[in-house]
């Protein structure tokens, strides 16, 4: 009897934990063969914000890892999600790609996917936003190459004025030593 009882409960353990291991099995699982919910290709309004505050908490090496893993599934065909996770991802990260690269695909974006008016205004202001950075960036390669050529002509400057002291080092030194013959020839003539 008590082993009657004990390969009961070891087969009703067994089913439960079977049922407990396809439960946890399918549910990414979001009804149509082979595919699966993944977190980046949502793109509702909470999924943004929580997406962005998250990313805000973490090391910049760890946002890097992020923005990589974004970047690879957006050589897939990307989706809007895709889309709308890089451009908050690049406003925490510079590893999320280039900005004129993100603002195209946000703007392929079907206005009729984005029906939430809170999600087309965040879209608005960090589009706004990634404008604003790429016109800073650009600022900065800019003055960057003015800085440049600012410090080559300095630095040619300074070579030129080293040169001119140089030479006026050597003619020094010539005048010497033509004073240094003329003495000799003096003191030699003297003898």
């Amino acid at each position: 009897m008590l082993s009657l009882f004990s390969i009961r409960n070891t087969g009703l353990a067994l089913s439960l934990l079977l049922l407990a291991g396809c439960a946890e099995f399918n549910a990414g699982y979001n009804g149509y063969p082979n595919q699966y919910n993944d977190p980046y290709a949502q793109s509702d309004f909470d999924e943004l914000l929580a997406f962005g505050a998250n990313m805000a908490k973490i090391s910049s090496s760890a946002r890097a890892d992020v923005c990589h893993t974004l970047l690879k599934r957006q050589k897939n065909p990307p989706g809007a999600g895709i889309h709308l996770h890089l451009m908050v991802g690049r406003l925490l990260s510079d590893a999320c790609g280039d900005i004129a690269k993100i603002l195209n695909g946000v703007n392929a974006i079907q206005p009729g996917s984005l029906p939430d008016e809170r999600m087309q205004r965040l879209v608005a202001i960090h589009t706004e936003a990634l404008k604003r950075l790429q016109n800073v960036s650009r600022r900065v390669g800019s003055l960057e190459h003015k800085q440049k050529s600012v410090q080559s002509v300095l630095e040619s400057k300074d070579a030129s004025s080293s040169k001119k002291d140089e030479n006026r080092l050597l003619r020094e030194k010539l005048e010497a030593i033509r004073s240094m013959e003329k003495h000799l020839d003096e003191s030699g003539d003297a003898n």
